[in-house]
């Protein structure tokens, strides 16, 4: 206490002058006044010392140093090294932040008078560490070069419910624990915008890998989920994708996109509700659980630009809560499908699976489109069963434009499924499969009956061609085509 009130007599004389700072170690948080913002310092009772605004308690205090340390204002930097965690606290900011520092586990409680954005940049390594941040005020999270594994939990906690801006930088890598209690690796209760030019690699072994409780908007980066034991990627409101590179490896999900509020009756009450958009950037999906959807969204999906790969190879089931069988789909959309640009590839190759399957209307004007499901029928009893399918609407198919292929294995599966308008007026469509559909509206058609094809074959009609994947085989196969140019 000697030693510690001798340099607190001696600080209380630091000026500006001295173009230096005053750091105030607690533990391994250390906290960055400097000097031309400290103005007065006031030593209370001995028991208290204030800077600017943040009372610290003696008895705390480790250690007081000058030195030429230096933290931009409104930043948290956070260095992970093992089973330890430094943290370094601007001095502006201080007064607004209660820290804990246990090991390599850091949460960060924000002030509610908090009006500025702070900066939170994670970096270096650990095996058993965490990030919690909460509060109620809008921030940045910078990952820079983090490799951060928890034991225990969620590797990165974040519970304000505000927007998040993630920057990325480097390679990062985040894992979880397995058979916790925790809903993802990387958990947002906000509306995270991610951006940047580094990778971000996550492994959801509990539950999902990364969560977001509004929407989420990827401008830049690339993102990996390595793992997911359930949703790749699990969000609230909309997704929106105007830039990057997403590649997802899950046994759930690829992507769930739902809607916001306590039941769909609220869905009206939050822009774009359960949305998803994709207008640029690269998107791969690989989801393999049984009924398991590559990219879901409890509303509509709109398609501008970008290119989009996704594969399913879960079977179906019967669902007895649901009293109904459940099947795999590349895309499944509780809405409308929109496409006017760009590139979407779709296989689905579990029992009866389907490639893109739309509860409201699908229109595409433009882009190019192939959906291919190579399982087979589904059958669980003699009145029960479910066929795959490559293009599926519980409303009408307008195919204004664009490239569109369908293909299916299974001979009494159609290629082209609605109950209701199928009209190609101006789109290049080829359809294999089973059942022969054709469709109405202004351009000529052709179908060619019996035909045999082998996996990555180039089938090639009329001016109309198209490469099945390497999994597709079937022969007896009816083609369709139809072209502006027949």
């Amino acid at each position: 206490m000697k030693n510690l009130a001798i340099t607190i007599c001696c600080v209380l004389g630091f000026t500006s002058a001295h173009a230096q700072s005053l750091n105030v170690n607690i533990g391994e948080i250390s906290y960055v006044h400097d000097a031309a913002n400290t103005g007065d310092m006031t030593f209370s009772n001995g028991t208290t010392l204030t800077i600017e605004g943040k009372t610290y308690s003696i008895s705390d205090i480790d250690g007081m140093e000058i030195n030429n340390n230096s933290i931009e204002d409104n930043n948290v930097n956070i260095t992970y090294n093992g089973n330890a965690a430094k943290v370094m606290v601007a001095g502006n900011i201080a007064k607004y932040l209660t820290i804990t520092a246990n090991g390599a586990d850091v949460t960060i409680l924000q002030d509610a008078n908090v009006s500025d954005e702070i900066t939170y940049t994670l970096t270096g390594n650990s095996s058993d560490g965490s990030f919690v941040m909460d509060g109620d005020y809008k921030a940045t999270l910078a990952l820079n070069n983090l490799t951060l594994t928890n034991a225990n939990g969620a590797a990165i906690d974040i519970e304000n419910g505000k927007r998040i801006n993630v920057i990325l930088s480097g390679t990062n890598t985040l894992a979880d624990c397995s058979n916790g209690t925790h809903n993802a690796c990387f958990y947002i209760d906000g509306h995270p915008e991610i951006s940047g030019s580094g990778t971000l690699s996550v492994s959801g072994n509990t539950k999902h890998a990364i969560t977001s409780g509004d929407y989420m908007l990827i401008e830049s980066g690339t993102i990996n989920v390595n793992t997911a034991i359930s949703d790749g990627l699990h969000i609230d409101q909309y997704f929106k994708m105007d830039g990057g590179n997403i590649t997802i490896r899950a046994t759930g999900d690829g992507i769930d996109c739902g809607f916001k509020g306590v039941n769909k009756g609220t869905k009206d009450t939050y822009e774009n509700n359960g949305f998803v958009f994709i207008n640029n950037g690269t998107l791969n999906i690989t989801s393999t659980g049984d009924a398991s959807k590559g990219l879901k969204c409890d509303s509509s999906v709109v398609v501008t630009g970008g290119n989009v790969n996704i594969t399913t190879s879960g079977a179906s089931y019967f669902d007895t809560t649901e009293n109904d069988i459940s099947s795999s789909s590349a895309l499944k959309c509780g809405g409308s499908f929109t496409m006017s640009a760009g590139t979407v590839s779709l296989l689905s190759t579990g029992s009866g699976g389907k490639g893109l399957n739309a509860t409201g209307e699908i229109n595409i004007s433009g882009g190019t489109l192939s959906a291919v499901t190579t399982g087979s029928r589904y059958k669980y009893d003699s009145e029960t069963d479910s066929k795959p399918q490559g293009i599926k609407s519980d409303g009408n198919i307008i195919l204004s434009g664009g490239n569109i292929y369908a293909a299916v294995v299974n001979t009494k599966a159609t290629t082209f499924k609605t109950d209701y308008i199928f009209k190609a007026d101006g789109a290049t469509i080829m359809g294999i499969g089973g059942k022969s559909v054709v469709p109405s509206g202004s351009q000529s058609y052709k179908t060619y009956s019996s035909v045999g094809i082998t996996g990555g074959q180039t089938v090639n009609y009329n001016g109309v061609s198209f490469t099945v994947p390497s999994s597709y085989t079937v022969s007896g196969a009816t083609v369709l085509v139809s072209s502006p140019n027949m």
